[in-house]
C-alpha cells in the first residue's frame, strides 16, 4: 500500500486500488513453522514490503511485549492488572483498581507525557512512538491513541457492571473519572498531533459484543459520545485523518458514530453483516473492513475464502473508494488457507483489474 492509494480511497478519490493490511500476529511465529510461514511473507511482496521481521531471520524468541506474554501478569499505566494465557493475545483485566471505588479519592492518573495507555514514550519531533497494541499504517505519518481509550477504560478500571450502574445512576465519581481519561486521551492526542505531525490518528475501542453493543444508545450518547467528540476535535481542526476501530455487532450504534468526524470506520464484516454496511456505511464513510477469522477464513476451502472476497467486493468496492480489506492472522488458520486469502488480498491491492467493478 502506498500513501496515495491509500488517501485516495480514504476521500473516495479514485484510488487505482483497494488498499490492504495483512497483520500477522505475533504468536503466529510460534504456531506455524517459521520456514513456512516466512516464505509465505516473502513471496507477497506487495503485501509486506518491509520482508520478515529481523527475529524472525535471526532466529530469536518471539519479542513479545508485556501485556500480551502468558508468563507474568502485566500492570498497565492506570494500575489494571492484565493476565492472558496465549502470549500474543492480549487478554482480560483479573484486577480493576477501583473496584468498589476503592480508593478513588486519593487515585491519580498517569501523565501523557510520559506514557500512552500501554507503553512508556519519550515524546521526539519527527518520529512516531512504538509499542501499540495494533499496527498501523506505515506508509504515512500515522499513530493510535490506544485500543479502550474511554469506555473500555471505564470498564478496565471499575468492572463492566459497575460501570454500567454509575451510568445509569448518575454517578458523579464516574464524571471525575471520565474527565481523567478524557484529559489523558486529549494529551495523546495533542502530542501525536505536535510530536508525530499524524496525517492518520487511530481511536480503537471494541463497543460491540456478538449481538449488539456492549453499551445502549442512550448510555453511549450521554457519557461516552461527547468525550469521543472532544478528543477527536484537535485532530479534525488540523485535518488529520480520523480511523476508529471497533470490534461487535454496532449497528445500533452507527447512527450516533456518523456524527463524529470520523473518516475510515474499522468493522467487522460478518457480525455486522455485508448487506447492512453497503445499505448504511457505503459512500457515507470509507470502510476499513475486518476481514472474519472466526466462522470463515480458518474452517472454509481456499477455494471459498478467494470467492467471500470476491463478494465482498461486489457488494462494498467503488471505482470512487472509500474501501479498505484489513486481515488479522492468528494461529488456528490452515497454511493453505493462510495462502490463499495472501494471494488474493495481494492481487486486490495490486488493482487487478478482475477485482473492480
Amino acid at each position: 500500500m502506498d500513501r496515495e492509494t491509500l488517501l485516495k480511497a480514504v476521500h473516495f478519490d479514485s484510488p487505482d486500488s483497494i488498499p490492504v493490511v495483512f497483520h500477522i500476529n505475533l504468536s503466529c511465529w510460534d504456531h506455524y513453522p517459521r520456514e513456512e510461514l516466512a516464505r509465505l511473507v516473502e513471496s507477497h511482496p506487495l503485501l509486506f514490503p518491509e520482508g520478515v521481521s529481523d527475529f524472525v531471520t535471526r532466529g530469536d524468541p518471539v519479542p513479545y511485549p508485556p501485556w500480551c506474554s502468558s508468563t507474568a501478569p502485566w500492570t498497565d499505566p492506570w494500575g489494571c492488572v492484565w493476565e492472558t494465557t496465549v502470549s500474543g493475545f492480549i487478554g482480560t483485566v483479573t484486577r480493576h483498581p477501583l473496584a468498589g471505588w476503592k480508593g478513588f479519592d486519593f487515585y491519580a492518573p498517569p501523565d501523557p507525557s510520559v506514557t500512552t495507555h500501554w507503553y512508556p514514550v519519550d515524546w521526539e519531533r519527527g518520529s512516531s512512538p512504538w509499542g501499540g497494541s495494533i499496527g498501523f499504517f506505515s506508509c504515512l505519518k500515522s499513530g493510535e491513541i490506544g485500543h479502550g481509550h474511554t469506555f473500555l477504560k471505564l470498564i478496565d478500571m471499575l468492572g463492566y457492571e459497575q460501570t454500567l450502574f454509575a451510568m445509569a445512576d448518575g454517578d458523579p465519581r464516574l464524571t471525575r473519572l471520565l474527565e481523567m481519561i478524557e484529559s489523558f486521551n486529549l494529551g495523546l492526542t495533542e502530542r501525536f498531533l505536535e510530536y508525530t505531525e499524524a496525517e492518520l490518528l487511530g481511536y480503537a475501542e471494541d463497543l460491540g459484543m456478538q449481538t449488539g453493543p456492549l453499551i445502549s444508545p442512550e448510555l453511549f450518547s450521554s457519557h461516552i459520545l461527547p468525550s469521543y467528540r472532544r478528543i477527536m476535535e484537535p485532530a479534525r481542526r488540523r485535518g488529520t485523518v480520523i480511523h476508529m476501530h471497533s470490534d461487535g455487532d454496532i449497528k445500533a450504534l452507527a447512527d450516533l458514530l456518523l456524527t463524529l468526524p470520523i473518516q475510515v470506520l474499522n468493522i467487522q464484516d460478518q457480525v455486522n453483516g455485508l448487506p447492512w454496511i453497503a445499505d448504511t456505511l457505503k459512500g457515507s464513510v470509507a470502510v476499513d473492513l475486518d476481514i472474519d477469522r472466526q466462522h470463515i477464513t480458518p474452517v472454509r476451502p481456499p477455494g471459498e475464502l478467494q470467492e467471500y472476497i470476491r463478494e465482498i467486493l461486489r457488494q462494498l468496492a467503488d471505482p470512487a473508494g472509500g474501501l479498505m480489506l484489513t486481515y488479522g492472522l492468528y494461529p488456528g488458520t490452515p497454511l493453505e488457507n493462510v495462502k490463499a486469502l495472501m494471494d488474493i488480498l495481494e492481487s486486490v491491492a495490486q488493482g487487478d483489474a478482475v477485482w473492480k467493478n
